[in-house]
C-alpha cells in the first residue's frame, strides 16, 4: 500500500516580530526613516523657494542694467523691429554673457524688438507687459513662448521720464530645477548618513534591551509578571525586594502580615518602614547569616537574604512562632516528665 500523501508545508507567514528586540529595533528604525524624510522634505521646500526668488532677482538684476543702457533707449525710438537691428544685437550680446534664456525688449504696444527666434520679433509678446509698461517692476514665474522661466520686467523710459517700452528678462526654469536637482545627492547624503548613525544607534539600544529582557518577547514577559504576582501572593512565606539603597520595591501579602505594614511601605527604606532594631538589620544584610531569628511585635521569624545582580537583595521570612511556642511547651512537659520520674525512684 502506498502511503497516505503527508500534507505539504504551507507559505510561510511573516508578521509582526515577537521579540522585544526585534520589535523595538524596527520600531525606531521606523521613527528614524519617517523624522529624516520629514527633515529632507522641510529642507528641499524652503530650498526650491529660494532657489526660486534668486533666479527672479538674477533677471530682474539683468532686465534693469538692459534697461540702463542708452543706445537701447534711442534705438528703439528711431529703429524699426528687425532680426538684424542694433536692438536685437545688443539684447543678444547681453542674453549671451549673462547666460539668460531671453532678453525681450519691446515698446508701448507690446510689440518685440528683440528675442531668441528672430521670427518672433515684430510679434505682440505672449504674456502681459501691462505692469512694466505701467511703470513698475516685476518678478514672476510664468510660461511663455520659450517655455516656464523665471522672469523679470522693468519698465524702459525715455529722456523725457515717460515710459516708452520694456524690457524682459528669462531665466530657464530648466536651470533652476538643475540646480534643486544637484542640490538632492547630496542632501540624500547627509540624510542617509544621518539615517546609518540613527540605524546604528537604535541597534545598539536595541540589544542593550536585549541582553535585559533575555530577549523574551513581549508576552512572555507579560505571563512572567502574572506567574509572579500569582507565585508571590499565593506562597506562605514573606518576601520582600530591597533595591540598592536600601528601599523596598515589593512585598508580598504574607511580609505585610508578618511585619505589620501595608502596601504603602513600598518606596521606602527600612528604618522608615520598621525603624531602628535587629529585624531591620537583618532585612539590610547588616547581620549576615542563614536562618536569623528576628522579632516583629509577638512574631518570630525566620529570615533569609539574598543578594541580587543589581546590588539589591530578595528576603525571604517565615512564622516560627508557633514553633517557639511549641518548643517552650514541649520543654515544659519533659521538664514535668523528668521531675516525675524522680519522685517514682
Amino acid at each position: 500500500m502506498n502511503a497516505p500523501p503527508t500534507p505539504g508545508r504551507g507559505p510561510r507567514r511573516f508578521g509582526w516580530p515577537q521579540r522585544v528586540f526585534s520589535q523595538v529595533l524596527l520600531m525606531q528604525l521606523a521613527i528614524i526613516t519617517g523624522v529624516t524624510i520629514l527633515v529632507t522634505g522641510l529642507f528641499l521646500a524652503p530650498l526650491s523657494d529660494q532657489l526660486d526668488d534668486q533666479a527672479m532677482r538674477r533677471a530682474l538684476a539683468i532686465a534693469q542694467s538692459t534697461a540702463a543702457q542708452p543706445g537701447i533707449v534711442k534705438d528703439l525710438s528711431s529703429t524699426d523691429p528687425s532680426a538684424r537691428g542694433p536692438v536685437q544685437s545688443a539684447a543678444e550680446r547681453i542674453r549671451r554673457a549673462t547666460g539668460a534664456e531671453y532678453v525681450v525688449v519691446m515698446n508701448q504696444r507690446g510689440v518685440r524688438w528683440s528675442h531668441p527666434d528672430t521670427h518672433r520679433i515684430g510679434a505682440i509678446v505672449s504674456t502681459d507687459p501691462g505692469e512694466a509698461l505701467g511703470g513698475r517692476e516685476v518678478m514672476e514665474i510664468d510660461s511663455g513662448t520659450l517655455g516656464r522661466s523665471a522672469r523679470g520686467k522693468v519698465p524702459l523710459v525715455g529722456p523725457s521720464g515717460d515710459v516708452i517700452g520694456a524690457v524682459s528678462v528669462g531665466i530657464a526654469y530648466d536651470s533652476v530645477r538643475a540646480r534643486l536637482l544637484g542640490a538632492i545627492p547630496g542632501l540624500l547624503a547627509y540624510a542617509g548618513g544621518a539615517l546609518a548613525v540613527g540605524a546604528f544607534a537604535a541597534y545598539l539600544i536595541s540589544r542593550r534591551l536585549q541582553r535585559q529582557t533575555h530577549d523574551l518577547a513581549f508576552s512572555d514577559i507579560s505571563a512572567l509578571l502574572t506567574e509572579r504576582e500569582a507565585m508571590l501572593h499565593g506562597i506562605r512565606e514573606g518576601v520582600v525586594a530591597l533595591d540598592g539603597a536600601g528601599r523596598v520595591r515589593l512585598l508580598n501579602d504574607e511580609a505585610q502580615r508578618l511585619l505589620g505594614v501595608g502596601p504603602e511601605a513600598a518606596g521606602r527604606t527600612l528604618e522608615e518602614v520598621l525603624g531602628e532594631g535587629r529585624t531591620a538589620d537583618v532585612l539590610a544584610g547588616r547581620v549576615v547569616g542563614d536562618d536569623l531569628l528576628a522579632v516583629r511585635g509577638s512574631r518570630v521569624l525566620l529570615a533569609n537574604r539574598m543578594p541580587t545582580d543589581d546590588g539589591g537583595a530578595v528576603v525571604t521570612l517565615r512564622d516560627r512562632t508557633e514553633l517557639e511556642h511549641l518548643g517552650r511547651e514541649l520543654d515544659s512537659t519533659t521538664g514535668l516528665i523528668d521531675a516525675l520520674r524522680a519522685q517514682d525512684h
